[in-house]
């Protein structure tokens, strides 16, 4: 008899979650976000309402479940970058790397993404709040990382403008109702926009 170790445990939970949100958001787009129930979900995956809900609290969690791990992602790496290292060149970084995961993925679950995000308002309020909540968080560690003082307002609005940055690797022009930009474009688009940015700010965030 064997039983799973916790490395396995892990990876099985993650293959769950990331089941439930493929599926979900397929079925969003598929039939719209409001005609879509948890339990439709549960049957589609074969798994109880209860374990929908154990990995998700709400409907919207299930669409960005991604954009989620992006965002923490964005967090830890601005935290844990050297401290020598510019802000912008700790973005760009990460910037390029999500665009790099998002050509991989197929054409169909961008499209049923986009789609959803599009037209069931309560998700795309969902992933303006994450946003929100991930800029201020960026605010903080700049605030710390820099050594300004409580009432300057620079590092909150380089949190904003990180924000900003970020949703290039997306390859979404004028999100939410743009032309979807090319996998090589997107590549360009950041290039140009994060030189052009670097210009102005190349040694915030540079402790020596």
């Amino acid at each position: 008899m064997t039983t799973d170790g916790p490395g396995l445990r892990e990876q099985k939970k993650r293959e769950t979650r990331r089941l439930l949100a493929e599926v979900a958001t397929r079925l969003f787009a598929e039939h719209g976000f409001d005609e879509v129930k948890v339990a439709d979900i549960a049957a589609a995956a074969n798994v109880s309402e209860k374990t929908v809900f154990n990995y998700f609290p709400t409907k919207e969690d299930l669409v960005l479940d991604g954009r989620a791990e992006v965002e923490a992602e964005l967090v830890r790496a601005l935290r844990e970058r050297a401290p020598d290292e510019p802000v912008l060149a700790t973005v760009r970084r990460h910037t390029l790397a999500v665009a790099e995961r998002m050509s991989s993925l197929p054409a169909g679950r961008r499209a049923a993404f986009r789609k959803v995000v599009q037209t069931a308002p309560s998700v795309h309020a969902r992933m303006r709040q994450m946003s929100l909540e991930t800029e201020t968080q960026l605010a903080q560690i700049l605030l710390e990382q820099t050594g300004a003082a409580a009432g300057d307002p620079l590092p909150r609005i380089v949190a904003s403008v990180i924000g900003v940055l970020t949703r290039l690797a997306f390859g979404v022009a004028g999100w939410p109702d743009g032309k979807r930009r090319t996998h090589a474009e997107t590549i360009a688009d950041i290039a140009a926009v994060f030189d052009r940015f670097e210009g102005g700010l190349a040694d915030y965030g540079v402790r020596t």
